[in-house]
Protein backbone atom coordinates (compact mmCIF):
# COMPACT_ATOMS: atom_id res chain seq x y z
CA UNK A 1 0.00 0.00 0.00
CA UNK A 2 2.65 2.52 1.03
CA UNK A 3 4.95 1.79 -1.90
CA UNK A 4 2.07 2.33 -4.32
CA UNK A 5 1.42 5.78 -2.87
CA UNK A 6 5.06 6.85 -2.88
CA UNK A 7 5.58 6.06 -6.56
CA UNK A 8 2.99 8.72 -7.45
CA UNK A 9 4.70 11.49 -5.47
CA UNK A 10 7.31 13.57 -7.27
CA UNK A 11 10.63 11.82 -6.60
CA UNK A 12 12.54 15.12 -6.77
CA UNK A 13 10.74 16.34 -3.67
CA UNK A 14 10.66 13.01 -1.81
CA UNK A 15 14.44 12.69 -2.21
CA UNK A 16 14.72 15.44 0.42
CA UNK A 17 12.72 13.46 2.96
CA UNK A 18 14.32 10.82 5.18
CA UNK A 19 12.52 7.52 4.61
CA UNK A 20 10.77 6.28 7.74
CA UNK A 21 10.85 9.67 9.43
CA UNK A 22 7.79 11.31 10.95
CA UNK A 23 7.64 13.63 7.96
CA UNK A 24 7.80 10.74 5.48
CA UNK A 25 5.03 8.91 7.34
CA UNK A 26 2.81 11.99 7.48
CA UNK A 27 3.17 12.70 3.77
CA UNK A 28 1.88 9.18 3.06
CA UNK A 29 -0.89 9.45 5.66
CA UNK A 30 -2.16 12.75 4.27
CA UNK A 31 -2.16 11.22 0.80
CA UNK A 32 -4.29 8.36 2.13
CA UNK A 33 -6.72 11.04 3.32
CA UNK A 34 -6.82 12.66 -0.11
CA UNK A 35 -4.22 15.34 0.67
CA UNK A 36 -6.13 17.03 3.50
CA UNK A 37 -7.15 16.06 7.01
CA UNK A 38 -7.72 16.88 10.65
CA UNK A 39 -5.35 15.70 13.34
CA UNK A 40 -7.96 13.29 14.73
CA UNK A 41 -8.03 11.62 11.29
CA UNK A 42 -4.24 11.59 10.99
CA UNK A 43 -3.41 10.03 14.39
CA UNK A 44 -4.91 6.53 13.86
CA UNK A 45 -3.51 6.19 10.33
CA UNK A 46 -0.06 7.33 11.44
CA UNK A 47 -0.16 4.89 14.34
CA UNK A 48 -1.15 2.00 12.08
CA UNK A 49 1.58 2.88 9.57
CA UNK A 50 4.34 3.09 12.16
CA UNK A 51 3.29 0.05 14.15
CA UNK A 52 3.06 -2.03 10.97
CA UNK A 53 6.85 -1.76 10.71
CA UNK A 54 7.42 -1.77 14.50
CA UNK A 55 8.43 1.90 14.65
CA UNK A 56 7.99 3.81 17.90
CA UNK A 57 4.61 5.07 19.10
CA UNK A 58 4.73 6.61 22.58
CA UNK A 59 2.46 8.84 24.64
CA UNK A 60 4.20 11.77 22.94
CA UNK A 61 3.46 10.56 19.39
CA UNK A 62 0.52 12.87 18.76
CA UNK A 63 2.57 15.87 19.92
CA UNK A 64 5.36 14.75 17.56
CA UNK A 65 2.87 14.73 14.68
CA UNK A 66 1.69 18.26 15.43
CA UNK A 67 5.26 19.51 15.78
CA UNK A 68 6.33 17.85 12.52
CA UNK A 69 3.45 19.43 10.62
CA UNK A 70 4.11 22.91 12.00
CA UNK A 71 7.86 22.56 11.48
CA UNK A 72 7.10 22.10 7.78
CA UNK A 73 4.38 24.73 7.26
CA UNK A 74 5.68 28.05 5.93
CA UNK A 75 3.08 30.06 7.87
CA UNK A 76 4.06 28.65 11.28
CA UNK A 77 6.47 30.21 13.78
CA UNK A 78 8.30 26.88 14.07
CA UNK A 79 9.14 27.04 10.37
CA UNK A 80 10.25 30.67 10.48
CA UNK A 81 12.61 30.01 13.40
CA UNK A 82 14.50 27.32 11.47
CA UNK A 83 17.67 27.97 9.51
CA UNK A 84 16.57 28.89 5.96
CA UNK A 85 18.84 26.19 4.51
CA UNK A 86 16.99 23.48 6.45
CA UNK A 87 13.43 24.65 5.76
CA UNK A 88 11.20 22.26 3.80
CA UNK A 89 7.63 23.47 3.27
CA UNK A 90 5.29 20.48 2.96
CA UNK A 91 2.00 21.47 4.62
CA UNK A 92 -0.44 24.37 4.53
CA UNK A 93 -3.03 25.41 7.12
CA UNK A 94 -6.50 25.25 5.56
CA UNK A 95 -8.56 27.39 7.92
CA UNK A 96 -5.86 29.12 9.95
CA UNK A 97 -3.66 27.94 12.80
CA UNK A 98 -5.48 26.45 15.74
CA UNK A 99 -8.17 24.80 13.60
CA UNK A 100 -6.21 21.56 13.20
CA UNK A 101 -6.95 21.17 9.49
CA UNK A 102 -3.92 20.81 7.22
CA UNK A 103 -3.23 19.85 3.64
CA UNK A 104 -0.21 18.83 1.61
CA UNK A 105 1.34 21.23 -0.84
CA UNK A 106 0.67 20.05 -4.37
CA UNK A 107 4.19 18.77 -5.04
CA UNK A 108 3.84 16.21 -2.23
CA UNK A 109 0.46 14.88 -3.31
CA UNK A 110 0.14 11.54 -5.02
CA UNK A 111 -2.59 12.88 -7.33
CA UNK A 112 -2.05 15.92 -9.61
CA UNK A 113 -4.29 18.94 -9.09
CA UNK A 114 -6.02 18.38 -12.42
CA UNK A 115 -7.15 14.97 -11.18
CA UNK A 116 -7.85 15.83 -7.55
CA UNK A 117 -10.99 17.73 -8.63
CA UNK A 118 -12.41 14.35 -9.54
CA UNK A 119 -14.73 15.89 -10.92
CA UNK A 120 -15.07 18.11 -13.78
CA UNK A 121 -16.70 15.61 -16.09
CA UNK A 122 -17.87 12.10 -15.30
CA UNK A 123 -15.31 9.58 -16.48
CA UNK A 124 -14.60 5.90 -15.92
CA UNK A 125 -12.74 5.36 -12.67
CA UNK A 126 -10.20 2.57 -12.39
CA UNK A 127 -10.64 1.41 -8.81
CA UNK A 128 -7.50 0.06 -7.19
CA UNK A 129 -8.84 -0.29 -3.64
CA UNK A 130 -11.82 -2.57 -3.19
CA UNK A 131 -11.90 -3.54 0.47
CA UNK A 132 -10.50 -2.43 3.80
CA UNK A 133 -10.52 -3.21 7.50
CA UNK A 134 -13.07 -1.19 9.47
CA UNK A 135 -14.41 -1.33 12.98
CA UNK A 136 -11.10 -1.21 14.89
CA UNK A 137 -11.54 0.46 18.27
CA UNK A 138 -9.55 3.68 18.70
CA UNK A 139 -9.06 5.51 22.00
CA UNK A 140 -10.05 9.15 21.71
CA UNK A 141 -12.18 11.17 24.11
CA UNK A 142 -14.79 8.50 23.49
CA UNK A 143 -14.94 5.11 21.79
CA UNK A 144 -15.93 4.98 18.16
CA UNK A 145 -15.55 2.56 15.27
CA UNK A 146 -12.89 3.52 12.74
CA UNK A 147 -13.74 4.03 9.08
CA UNK A 148 -11.44 3.39 6.13
CA UNK A 149 -11.10 6.76 4.33
CA UNK A 150 -9.70 5.18 1.15
CA UNK A 151 -12.70 2.91 0.81
CA UNK A 152 -15.10 5.81 1.40
CA UNK A 153 -13.36 7.86 -1.31
CA UNK A 154 -13.46 4.92 -3.73
CA UNK A 155 -17.24 4.60 -3.24
CA UNK A 156 -17.74 8.32 -3.89
CA UNK A 157 -15.83 8.00 -7.15
CA UNK A 158 -17.71 4.90 -8.21
CA UNK A 159 -21.07 6.62 -7.60
CA UNK A 160 -19.79 9.80 -9.28
CA UNK A 161 -20.48 11.81 -6.10
CA UNK A 162 -24.22 11.30 -6.72
CA UNK A 163 -26.97 10.32 -4.27
CA UNK A 164 -28.21 6.87 -5.30
CA UNK A 165 -31.69 7.59 -3.93
CA UNK A 166 -32.55 11.04 -5.32
CA UNK A 167 -29.70 11.74 -7.81
CA UNK A 168 -28.60 14.88 -5.90
CA UNK A 169 -25.13 15.99 -7.09
CA UNK A 170 -23.91 19.42 -6.00
CA UNK A 171 -20.70 21.09 -4.87
CA UNK A 172 -20.49 23.11 -1.69
CA UNK A 173 -17.88 25.17 0.12
CA UNK A 174 -14.33 24.59 -1.09
CA UNK A 175 -15.68 23.12 -4.34
CA UNK A 176 -16.26 19.81 -2.54
CA UNK A 177 -19.21 17.59 -3.34
CA UNK A 178 -21.99 17.48 -0.73
CA UNK A 179 -22.29 13.72 -0.44
CA UNK A 180 -22.20 11.12 2.34
CA UNK A 181 -21.16 7.47 2.19
CA UNK A 182 -23.70 5.27 3.95
CA UNK A 183 -22.75 1.91 5.46
CA UNK A 184 -25.46 -0.62 4.68
CA UNK A 185 -24.43 -2.37 7.91
CA UNK A 186 -23.92 0.45 10.46
CA UNK A 187 -20.45 0.39 12.03
CA UNK A 188 -22.06 0.77 15.43
CA UNK A 189 -23.55 -2.72 15.02
CA UNK A 190 -20.16 -4.34 14.52
CA UNK A 191 -18.73 -6.42 17.35
CA UNK A 192 -15.23 -6.79 15.89
CA UNK A 193 -13.01 -5.64 13.04
CA UNK A 194 -14.75 -6.30 9.73
CA UNK A 195 -13.67 -6.41 6.09
CA UNK A 196 -15.90 -3.93 4.26
CA UNK A 197 -16.23 -3.95 0.47
CA UNK A 198 -17.52 -1.30 -1.92
CA UNK A 199 -20.80 -3.21 -2.16
CA UNK A 200 -21.35 -2.59 1.56
CA UNK A 201 -21.39 1.18 0.93
CA UNK A 202 -23.60 3.57 -1.04
CA UNK A 203 -23.53 7.32 -1.66
CA UNK A 204 -26.44 9.31 -0.22
CA UNK A 205 -27.03 13.04 0.07
CA UNK A 206 -27.28 14.32 3.68
CA UNK A 207 -31.10 14.35 3.51
CA UNK A 208 -31.42 10.80 2.20
CA UNK A 209 -28.73 9.64 4.63
CA UNK A 210 -30.83 10.94 7.51
CA UNK A 211 -33.90 9.22 6.07
CA UNK A 212 -31.92 5.96 5.88
CA UNK A 213 -31.29 6.12 9.63
CA UNK A 214 -34.83 7.17 10.53
CA UNK A 215 -35.70 3.55 11.29
CA UNK A 216 -34.25 2.47 14.62
CA UNK A 217 -33.72 -1.27 14.20
CA UNK A 218 -32.01 -1.14 10.80
CA UNK A 219 -31.41 1.47 8.06
CA UNK A 220 -33.84 1.88 5.19
CA UNK A 221 -32.63 0.51 1.85
CA UNK A 222 -32.11 2.76 -1.16
CA UNK A 223 -35.33 1.42 -2.71
CA UNK A 224 -37.26 2.15 0.49
CA UNK A 225 -35.90 5.71 0.52
CA UNK A 226 -36.95 6.19 -3.12
CA UNK A 227 -40.49 5.11 -2.24
CA UNK A 228 -40.65 7.86 0.38
CA UNK A 229 -39.52 10.65 -1.94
Amino acid sequence: MDDEVSTDICNVHMDKIKKGSWLDDLIHVFNELGGRGRYNEVYPLAKARRMSRHASWTSHAEASIRRTVEDHAASSLNFKKKNPSSRIAVFRSVEGHGKGIWELLQEYRSTPASESADEKLPKPVKLKYHQGIEGIFEEKTYWRRSRDPRLVQARKKKDNFTCQACSYRKRGEGNKYIIDVHHVMPLGNLTRETVTTLDDLVCLCPNCHRIAHSRKDRPLSVEEIKNLL
